[in-house]
């Protein structure tokens, strides 16, 4: 008997193992699974490809970022402030402002208006006596009840409690009788910040008072005065903030260039592209393998990347603010020195490199419009790669989906054949035997 379909070494005995079985099937669909491993390998190639060129315009992005950073003088422009003497007046840079110098003058700094009441012997024990106390802080007026047995602490967290703008605290001042004094502040400093009690019928008496002030001084030797230690809008784009009085003593604010943090952003910037210098060569190894520059080394679409960043920085004088190409390996060097050295002596000179003025675009400025076009999806060689090899992965993932199906129904016919094959040779070896049994019988 022969089984249509099935070769002769697949000839199953009537008692075929399920391991058997399966070993026999696994040998049958060979040809079918191999073309389901091919076609994952292939997918695994174009997805380390695909990765690649990912890293690469993330990599890109960071490099467009930074050199939007500096492609406007506004951008490239980092200023900062220096006091002739911190410890009294310190600045910083808050909005748009002119490089210049400023005097001040610091006269009074600003203090809170407060009350103090009559010592008690201590802050938990000794009643302060009963009935209203009203506290008018700023404008609002606001009548406290004082109950019998009440403490100073209890006095001090009723009024916390009730009125806002003011704090009540306990004080020790040491004193050998009646230590404890209860305080009630202003929370904010300046004149018009007030604070007024009239004890009514308790036993407490505010009767010393500290009077608010304003802090007072002199700008360009005209009077100003602000309620608080921060001196706002008296240069624009300046905020000042006193540490201390000096009455008399003029103190010297400047806003200039900050070679410093400029040269970091031009460090930062020379640092990001030899980052896709190197990656795009297949010199930097990465933490995942799957985005391994190998896989796109050598690709028509990495060799016009690097061909239009070299080009982008062709027209700029670089080295005269020491930023040079290494020959062999195509990388930037930077001499910092050479630029802090450019910076300080010429800052606007640098920055007509890097920005774009009125005499023209700024090298920050075409190399991040040749990054956006070559990152667009629908006409740059880099994006337009990317969007080719997703849809590749796509259709091979359609395309293992349907040999994995295919191999998956094959197995299953041969499953079910073999199967009903098993059955068949059951059923004939219990014919045979049932025969055997009666040709014996009739030979007795």
């Amino acid at each position: 008997m022969r089984i249509t379909g099935l070769p002769a070494h697949a000839m199953p005995d009537a008692m075929t193992s399920q391991s058997s079985r399966g070993a026999m099937i696994d040998e049958m669909l060979a040809i079918e699974a191999s073309q389901v491993t091919t076609a994952k390998g292939k997918k695994d190639q174009t997805v380390a490809k695909k990765n690649g060129f990912a890293t690469l315009d993330s990599l890109l992005g960071k490099l467009q970022a930074s050199a939007d950073d500096m492609k406007l003088p506004s951008g490239f422009r980092k200023l900062t402030v220096e006091s002739s003497n911190p410890e009294i007046l310190t600045g910083e840079i808050t909005g748009p402002i002119e490089i210049g110098s400023h005097t001040l003058e610091i006269a009074s700094m600003p203090r809170s208006q407060k009350a103090l009441a009559m010592g008690f012997p201590d802050r938990d024990k000794t009643p302060v006596g009963f009935g209203f106390m009203n506290v008018i802080s700023g404008d609002q007026s606001h009548e406290i009840v004082v109950e019998p047995n009440e403490t100073l602490n209890d006095v001090a967290r009723r009024i916390n409690d009730t009125v806002g703008g003011v704090r009540a605290t306990i004080v020790n001042t040491g004193s050998k009788d009646d230590p404890y004094r209860l305080m009630v502040s202003a929370m904010s400093p300046g004149a018009d910040a007030r604070v007024e009690i009239d004890p009514d019928t308790t036993f407490m008496d505010f009767g010393d008072k500290v009077s608010g002030q304003d802090l007072t001084g002199k700008f360009e030797g005209v009077d100003f005065r602000r309620n608080g230690s921060q001196i706002d809008e008296l240069v624009d784009g300046l905020t000042l903030r006193a540490g201390k009085s000096a009455p008399g003593q003029e103190i010297t604010v400047n806003v200039k260039h900050d070679v410093e943090k400029t040269a970091g952003s031009i460090k930062e910037f020379v640092s990001q592209y030899n980052g896709v210098h190197q990656f795009a060569k297949g010199t930097v190894a990465q933490e995942n393998p799957t985005d391994a520059p190998v896989a796109i080394v050598g690709d028509s679409a990495v060799r016009q990347v690097n061909r239009s960043l070299q080009n982008a920085l062709m027209s700029s004088n670089l080295a005269d603010v020491g930023i040079t190409t290494n020959a062999k390996t195509g990388e930037l060097r930077l001499d910092e020195g050479k630029l802090k050295e450019a910076l300080s002596n010429n800052y606007d000179g640098v920055m007509k490199i890097f920005a774009s003025t009125e005499e023209g675009p700024g090298l920050a400025s075409r190399l991040s419009d040749t990054i956006k076009a070559m990152k667009d999806r629908a006409s740059g060689g880099l994006g337009g790669r990317l969007l080719g090899l997703e849809q590749r992965i796509r259709n091979q993932d359609l395309d293992i989906q349907k040999k994995e199906q295919r191999l998956a129904e094959r197995r299953t016919q041969l499953e079910k054949r073999l199967g009903n094959l098993d059955a068949r040779m059951a059923g004939l070896e219990s014919q045979g035997q049932f025969l055997s049994s009666r040709f014996a019988t009739a030979n007795q």
